[in-house]
């Protein structure tokens, strides 16, 4: 063979060699790129698994976790024995189309199932394709935008305006707000306890609103009933009677009443809480009253002078962190880690009869009592007395039962406060009550929760900067990086 065919083979030779490591590159490029696609499919399918089947596993974005169940509802679902159905009257898409506040009501539910451990699940029948459905509750005339929370035969319906709150603009209702989380909350203690209990509160003579207790109480499976002592009768299956910061005495027949009502033909076993009013009242009827259970309720406004517990900068008045009886009553399932209760404007009492009476909660070693006839120049060192007793409780009975009457100076302790985020006003009323009425509740403390289109729509500045990294600086250098590589690969072979 000449040397010219040997040169025109060889390169026949490199040519086809050329072809064939081109068709190797374009192999591995096509593999490569079909195995990155299967990966990012198999990670998403993987996470949606996961998100759906472990609580805890989803990311909430939003400036103040709107999409995420507080701590309370996270206990409630880990304590619920019962199974419990939560259903939405339409398919999910259908529902969570509506408005951006029914989407946050969806994830609610479904993380309370996961949380769960499978006691609650949550399904989404369409109500219209189900007539069965529609017979089975009758009386209810239920609509699509409706949820049914279902424990055996005992159901609750949370209508649209349970779950959200409306306005109007012209002829158009819409959503302002969302209560879902503490609905939800609610409708579930409601089908899975076995009993609703009765407390008594007495309308008489009362300017102060209490429409948070009430809230509270009935998210956690109480029902405040209002009555005039002085025209009704207490019901015979209330424990409890609340007297809510009276301006005027009630009368000696009232009185006599709650006396009865609290001896109970000699069973006792039974609970009055008076919460005082404010500002100076005459009421020598209640006085008294006060006095049989060993208090003497004192002329004037307690006040606070230390620092640590004026949660209000310079107000000795309100928000004032009080102090627990070192004995620790209604102190079930406190921690360590629990900040105090939350007192203001509040009236103070002393004990005439520490055989039958003991203190609840008391202001530090430097506080005092402004009484009412003080001038503008009164100097508050010449009253300071120290540990004045804002909540009290004495006791009567014997070997029957025991019943209690409890004071606490302060209104606000008891309504506004509540909402006072970290402070324990409502666990410790709840654990009063539950104690009264011989409930042995999960230890969740429900209150209402209110989520704004704000707290939806809102993200956290944290991930706003965490997101911006990311989109601008990582993935970028990332895929520079990348590039590059390939580039400098490419140029060796």
């Amino acid at each position: 063979m000449s040397e010219h065919e040997k040169n025109i083979k060889e390169e026949k030779t490199d040519a086809s060699q050329g072809m064939s490591r081109r068709a190797k590159r374009r192999i591995v490029s096509v593999a490569s790129v079909c195995i990155v696609l299967i990966g990012v499919i198999l990670l998403n399918v993987i996470a949606s698994v996961l998100t759906g089947r472990y609580a805890g596993m989803t990311a909430d974005i939003t400036s103040n976790g709107s999409f995420k169940i507080s701590d309370e509802s996270a206990s409630l679902a880990q304590n619920v024995k019962k199974d419990v159905k939560i259903t939405f009257l339409t398919d999910k898409a259908n529902y969570e189309s509506y408005d951006t506040y029914c989407k946050q009501a969806t994830s609610i539910a479904e993380q309370l199932s996961q949380f769960s451990g499978g006691k609650i699940q949550v399904e989404y029948t369409d109500l219209l394709k189900n007539p069965n459905l529609e017979n089975e509750y009758k009386s209810e005339n239920l609509s699509v935008t409706d949820v049914l929370v279902t424990c055996g035969e005992k159901y609750n319906r949370l209508k649209s305006d349970d779950m959200f709150n409306f306005d109007l603009y012209g002829d158009y209702q819409y959503i302002t707000s969302s209560k879902a989380e503490s609905a939800i909350d609610t409708a579930i203690v409601k089908v899975t306890s076995d009993t609703e209990t009765k407390i008594a509160i007495l309308t008489d003579n009362t300017e102060d609103s209490y429409s948070t207790l009430e809230a509270m109480l009935a998210a956690n499976n109480y029902t405040l009933v209002p009555i005039s002592i002085e025209t009704q009768d207490i019901p015979s299956d209330a424990a409890t009677v609340i007297a809510y910061a009276p301006t005027k005495d009630y009368s000696e027949k009232a009185i006599e009443k709650l006396r009865t009502f609290l001896i109970n033909d000699e069973k006792y076993d039974r609970g009055l809480i008076f919460i005082a009013y404010r500002y100076e009242v005459e009421c020598p009827n209640i006085t008294g009253l006060l006095l049989e259970y060993g208090m003497k309720l004192e002329d004037g406004l307690a006040f606070e002078t230390s620092t640590s517990s004026m949660m209000s900068s310079g107000d000795a008045y309100r928000n004032i962190a009080a102090n627990f009886n070192s004995t620790k009553p209604y102190m079930k399932n406190y921690t360590d880690n629990d900040l105090p209760v939350l007192v203001s404007m509040s009236r103070a009492v002393t004990l005439a009869n520490e055989k039958i009476t003991e203190p609840l909660l008391m202001y530090s070693s430097e506080s005092g009592i402004c009484p009412y006839s003080a001038t503008d120049d009164w100097v508050w060192q010449d009253y300071i007395t120290g540990n004045v007793i804002v909540t009290a409780q004495g006791a009567s009975g014997g070997d029957n039962g025991i019943s209690r009457l409890i004071f606490s100076g302060s209104t606000e302790m008891w309504n506004s406060l509540l909402t006072q985020s970290g402070f324990t006003n409502k666990k410790y009323i709840l654990n009063i009550l539950n104690d009264i009425n011989h409930r042995e509740d999960n230890g969740v403390y429900l209150s209402d929760k209110v989520i704004t289109k704000y707290d939806l729509s809102t993200v956290s500045s944290n991930t706003k900067v965490v997101t911006s990294v990311i989109l601008y600086a990582v993935l970028p250098v990332l895929i520079l990086g990348a590039g590059l590589c390939v580039f400098i690969v490419r140029r060796r072979k």
